[in-house]
């Protein structure tokens, strides 16, 4: 817990940030915010591909604190920006490519245009999110998990402050809509990416481990080889989610904004979930980089015990509070009686949720991350997305979210199964 909580408040400002987007352009125009969750949804299905990547080096500088040798993890950082500055190249490529091809995304005309443009103006952050995280990561793996959320606190604070100033045109600005929105997130996420590798740069621990002699190994392979399934990993899942709220997007703008509203309140649920995870990944790889297979399983049966609680713990609030929920986000009569019914399908997928996310931090300490790749694809490209087009002509957005729900209880089992035999037989790999 003292290594997730301010993981998880970290992620919590992150997804804040979107929330505050949401609930803010929900009280300038409805197309608007729903324009921005889906041009969010795609910026972000392509960033995650470089955030996911550079999760390697949180696992390894872990690894190599769990090794004794702490003075590796600044060979480990040095080495990380020449993938940062491949992931940026591969990443804004991709990015042109898409903005030029958005009509294939074919949302309805009140959504497509104000999409494309902030997808567009979102992908000039790209470099900041990537140089953030490289930074975020390297510290996570040396257990310094609270400089992050500080800086992550500090970037929502100037995020709802430039909201203000810049969507509804406050102070002698003029009212910019969705566009002042997403120049807000751009400006907050450039503060961020600059104050973390400065503290990454000159913080005492960083100071003392220049002084100590490190051996000359190169680590972007391996940096390469452990992150690039994470990458996909997380691409595989976003995209599915991207899909079903661009399937929601097909259907009307009303359509995308409840489903927007919904995926919003388990994105902020699912941060806890992702503070567990990445406090599992540092303390398994601790152990690993020591041998201890035992301590290995204690934190893995600990961890998904926590997560099932909190999850729990969320899955009864959601429900109980479902008609209250989507009047923080907006005023639309309309909104507010279709989004219930989805707040019970987000309620009924938290524990899956958790539970698969949880099982990937754990194989991600153990170098094991191939099979979570897998895993993701099988559950969200051969289930879910398939599973949210058809049921969506039939049953409508309840059928995309049926489809969610199926995924993710199908990948957390299949989860389950490879933790177990991958933590079953650990000691196997330094015998």
């Amino acid at each position: 817990m003292q290594l997730a909580f301010p993981i998880t408040m970290g992620q919590l400002g992150i997804v804040l940030m979107g929330v505050v987007d949401v609930v803010m352009l929900g009280q300038y125009n409805t197309n608007a915010m729903s324009a921005a969750g889906v041009g969010s949804a795609i910026f972000f299905l392509t960033a995650l591909l470089g955030m996911g990547t550079l999760q390697a080096v949180s696992a390894l500088v872990s690894i190599s604190v769990g090794e004794g040798k702490p003075a590796q993890a600044l060979v480990i950082f040095k080495q990380s920006f020449v993938v940062v500055g491949f992931l940026l190249i591969a990443i804004l490529g991709l990015n042109y490519f898409l903005y030029a091809h958005f009509d294939w995304f074919k949302q309805v005309k009140e959504i497509q245009t104000l999409a494309q443009e902030y997808f567009k103006i979102a992908s000039y952050s790209l470099p900041a999110v990537l140089l953030f995280n490289n930074g975020k990561y390297f510290l996570d793996g040396l257990g310094k998990t609270a400089i992050a959320m500080w800086v992550t606190l500090l970037g929502l604070l100037l995020n709802i402050f430039l909201n203000y100033l810049l969507i509804y045109g406050h102070w002698g600005f003029e009212p910019m809509g969705l566009t002042g929105a997403v120049w807000a997130t751009v400006i907050a996420r450039y503060v961020m990416a600059v104050i973390i590798l400065i503290w990454a740069c000159w913080h005492p621990l960083i100071q003392e481990l220049k002084l100590q002699s490190t051996e000359p190994i190169r680590y972007l392979n391996t940096i390469l080889k452990i992150g690039i399934p994470i990458g996909f990993t997380y691409f595989f899942e976003i995209a599915a989610f991207s899909a079903a709220l661009i399937i929601a997007g097909q259907l009307s703008a009303l359509h995308a904004g409840a489903h927007q509203i919904a995926i919003n309140l388990a994105s902020i649920t699912y941060m806890f979930v992702v503070g567990v995870s990445t406090a599992t990944t540092i303390m398994v790889g601790n152990h690993y980089g020591a041998k201890d297979a035992i301590g290995i399983r204690r934190i893995t049966i600990v961890s998904l015990q926590l997560t099932i609680l909190l999850e729990g713990l969320f899955a009864v609030v959601i429900f109980l509070f479902k008609d209250i929920i989507p009047s923080w986000y907006t005023n639309d009569t309309a909104l507010l009686q279709m989004t219930p019914a989805l707040l019970i399908m987000a309620a009924l997928f938290q524990i899956s949720d958790g539970v698969q996310a949880v099982g990937a931090g754990v194989l991600r300490g153990m170098k094991d991350t191939l099979v979570s790749g897998v895993i993701a694809f099988v559950s969200y490209w051969m289930l879910m997305i398939p599973g949210a087009y058809f049921w969506s002509k039939s049953h409508g957005i309840i059928g995309i979210w049926t489809a969610m729900v199926s995924a993710l209880t199908l990948a957390a089992v299949l989860m389950v199964l490879r933790l177990w035999r991958k933590v079953k037989t650990i000691h196997l790999n330094w015998e």
